[in-house]
């Protein structure tokens, strides 16, 4: 099969070359009847723009025609709501249409926006997106092994509610220890240095395989139960952490109330704020109006000033100050913790960044630098960075019997 896009007096065609040939397309048209091919693309015979015999082993159709500068697609061909516009400049591909499996990527993306969508182009006057970042969401759709990952994460997430067995964390993490061959019977022989780190190095390691399970599968997640885990992940990696209560409420200085997800106490009594967004958030754009610049996208920057303003409401009002010392002080947890309000600091963990080019990740240093003395910001990918050079270092330090 061979799928080819060509421009002709103002319209897309699709040469379409079936494997089996055309008899197929012959039968369903005789009956008024649509084909469907890759699961994607739906014609009728009104589309052809080609005879179709049984000698010829291709045909062309129409799929969608030239508006000034773009070319819109036919939603009654990709069975979208929405129409889908690319700037004619742009050599179309059927990987730009259907993704692994067989999945319309269009479809896809209309059954998520309200508007029509324009790829490239004038695409900031349009409200749409610019080519580059359509080539990134192409990068999502997930290849083989991340679909068969997620299918077990998902078949296992119910069946070990009945099969504890079913759980996969504990063979993850004994695949790990394995594959680094750092077993206990190994360190014995060699005899082993401080027990702590044997330990620090089990613990690391299977959270480390425990969040990389979780990116896999973070659709059948729930929110909530998302951030718990995330939470828990934080506070071992910043172990100052004593402490975390979720969602405390408190007056915001536009008379609505506030709610972060989690408060964090440190060993000393001085509170931070953890806010924590799915890895699906986009975080950048490329705008030509700041220079060919990489600029954060309205999700993350709204992230940003959501915790700007709960830092402001808590520093500027005694009220709220109080308030939220007396909810964490409910727990009795903390009864001989002195806790402080003092320019609590914010931890915002969202979005992906393994597929950022160098340009991203300068340009993403520069936004998360810009805001430094407010939030640490932080993607799921530097958390399994962080995670990454932890591990690293136990090794080593195991493996040459070195304890601090």
């Amino acid at each position: 099969m061979s799928i080819q896009f060509e421009l002709k007096d103002k319209e897309l065609l699709f040469c379409y070359t079936p494997e089996n040939g055309t008899d197929f397309i012959i039968r369903k048209f005789e009956k008024n009847e649509s084909i469907l091919i890759k699961n994607t693309f739906c014609f009728t015979k009104k589309h052809c723009r080609s005879e179709i015999d049984e000698v010829e082993d291709s045909v062309i159709f129409c799929i969608g025609t030239i508006k000034d500068s773009y070319i819109q697609i036919d939603s009654e061909v990709i069975e979208t709501i929405h129409n889908f516009y690319f700037d004619k400049k742009i050599k179309l591909k059927s990987s730009m249409f259907v993704a692994y499996r067989n999945i319309s990527i269009l479809k896809k993306i209309d059954s998520l926006i309200d508007k029509d969508f324009y790829i490239g182009g004038e695409w900031d006057k349009n409200e749409g997106i610019p080519f580059e970042a359509f080539k990134q969401l192409l990068d999502l759709f997930p290849k083989t092994a991340e679909l068969d990952k997620y299918a077990d994460s998902r078949i296992s997430s119910i069946l070990k509610e009945y099969f504890p067995e079913s759980d996969r964390y504990e063979h993850i993490f004994n695949a790990f220890i394995n594959k680094k061959n750092l077993s206990l019977d190994t360190l014995r022989k060699n005899e082993t240095p401080n027990t702590n780190l044997k330990i620090e190095y089990a613990q690391f390691t299977s959270i480390e395989s425990q969040l990389k399970d979780m990116l896999f599968s973070s659709i059948s997640i729930d929110e909530a139960e998302w951030q718990k885990k995330i939470k828990d992940i934080i506070c071992i990696l910043y172990p100052k952490y004593i402490y975390s209560k979720r969602e405390v409420e408190f007056e915001g200085a536009d008379k609505y109330n506030k709610k972060p997800d989690f408060i964090l106490v440190d060993s000393n009594g001085y509170i931070d704020i953890l806010e924590i967004k799915k890895p699906d958030v986009q975080l950048l754009t490329k705008q030509a109006s700041y220079r060919n610049n990489y600029v954060p996208v309205r999700e993350l920057a709204g992230a940003i000033q959501q915790i700007e303003k709960y830092i402001f409401c808590l520093n500027s009002s005694e009220k709220n100050e109080k308030k939220v010392i007396e909810k964490l002080k409910a727990d009795k947890i903390l009864d001989n913790i002195n806790i402080k309000v003092v320019n609590p600091q914010g931890i915002l963990i969202l979005g992906r960044s393994n597929i950022f080019n160098q340009q991203q990740k300068d340009d993403f240093e520069l936004v998360k630098r810009q805001y430094k003395n407010i939030a640490d910001i932080m993607t799921y990918d530097d958390l399994l960075g962080r995670l990454h050079n932890i591990i690293t270092t136990l090794e080593k330090r195991i493996a040459e019997k070195i304890t601090l």
